[in-house]
């Protein structure tokens, strides 16, 4: 499986990052996946590197390492191909602009073919550059996101709302973790993914929050500094033996500079309150 991670601070902060031990806590043994992505952001923009290669023998994964740039949010994502060539283009983090703001998306998951469906699942002006479902469900997020944003900034209860809707459509499809950014607002959805046991379950991500004592030192991951400095982390499993907390099947929660803001319970859709009442 994929493996997502994001983090979230009240400050900007210094982040060592080794993507290969990363890789490992996900089980992608060997080579470390077929691709790599990892963004931050400054102000509305965001700077983005990918390679459609395994992490482990990078020297821009090496180099990014000891990166000294700081920032209050990071996206990151270890690619396992199951769709598309192993290509840039079907590489991740993606990203789009939308009333001058850099948006990103992750997802880990399998979607099935609906997805690519134009008349159920409308792009708008949206359109993917390469071939995954990934790329197609962020298209169709953000040609509904960016209705909200016409006018100006929307309330973040109406961005909650939106991409609450969309998570419940993709669930429908097939399994959809995914992390997704406006550079202000940081979401996690948190569905199902294929666990060390090989059932496909919830959860599937964990939610960890610093420590503000000091630095953060986690396997593969350095934070620094952290004192007084409120900050959340989401993986897709643990990445050590601190508590991280397994985050409830469907629901989606939104952060702000390293609190979480709002959350909202998992909905469920028409068709599929229809389908338990006949049941």
């Amino acid at each position: 499986m994929c493996e997502l991670l994001a983090i979230s601070t009240a400050e900007p902060v210094h982040l060592s990052l080794s993507l290969e031990r990363f890789a490992r806590h996900g089980g992608l043994e060997g080579p470390h996946g077929d691709g790599w992505g990892f963004a931050w952001y400054e102000g509305a923009d965001v700077q983005l590197i990918r390679e459609a290669a395994a992490c482990a023998h990078s020297e821009t994964a090496h180099w990014l390492r000891e990166r000294h740039r700081p920032s209050s949010l990071f996206v990151g994502h270890i690619r396992h191909a199951t769709q598309g060539e192993l290509a840039l283009r079907n590489t991740q983090p993606f990203q789009r602009e939308a009333s001058g703001r850099m948006h990103l998306f992750a997802h880990n998951g399998d979607l099935n073919q609906f997805i690519h469906n134009p008349k159920r699942f409308p792009t708008g002006g949206y359109r993917p550059v390469g071939e995954t479902d990934s790329e197609r469900a962020f298209c169709v997020l953000m040609n509904r996101i960016s209705a909200v944003w016409q006018d100006g900034r929307p309330d973040p209860e109406v961005r909650l709302a939106v991409v609450a809707d969309f998570a419940a459509r993709m669930r429908q499809l097939g399994t959809a973790n995914f992390l997704y950014s406006d550079g202000e607002l940081l979401f996690a959805h948190s569905d199902r993914r294929r666990q060390a046991d090989g059932t496909v379950s919830a959860p599937g991500l964990h939610l960890l929050e610093c420590d503000e004592s000091g630095n953060a030192h986690i396997d593969g991951i350095e934070i620094e500094p952290l004192r007084n400095n409120p900050g959340v982390m989401l993986a897709s499993v643990p990445l050590d033996g601190r508590s991280w907390q397994p985050l409830p099947e469907g629901e989606v929660m939104m952060f702000r500079d390293g609190v979480l803001l709002d959350q909202c319970p998992r909905l469920s859709l028409w068709s599929e309150a229809r389908e338990q009442l006949e049941y």
